[in-house]
């Protein structure tokens, strides 16, 4: 129960944080991208964050085709990683757990 209910709280708590923030934010999300990508100390924190998801997506592509789906199953997450960061893989984790839940409790 524990591996989808952990990563399903993370999930929410870094959802309500970041509809939170983005929607109490003075400037717009291109604004504060272009913020950050305007210093090379913050683009190099922007340029580690997405180095780190790739190394993920990795993960997430053969952990999926492991389980048996497919690239059509993986789109969405990948959508919700490039965009959101943590939450496409927490967003994964959360299914890969319910699945294994339901998988073992029947």
């Amino acid at each position: 129960m524990l591996r989808f209910l952990v990563p399903l709280m993370t999930l929410i708590v870094f959802m309500g944080y970041t509809i939170f923030a983005i929607s109490t934010s003075d400037q717009t999300l291109g604004q504060f991208a272009s913020g950050l990508m305007s210093r090379p100390t913050t683009a190099m924190v922007v340029f580690d964050v997405y180095l780190a998801l790739i190394m993920v997506a990795v993960w997430m592509f053969f952990d999926a085709r492991r389980r048996g789906h497919g690239i059509g199953y993986l789109l969405v997450f990948y959508v919700i990683t490039f965009c959101f960061g943590s939450a496409g893989p927490l967003a994964y984790l959360t299914l890969r757990g319910w699945r294994d839940y339901r998988h073992l409790s029947s």
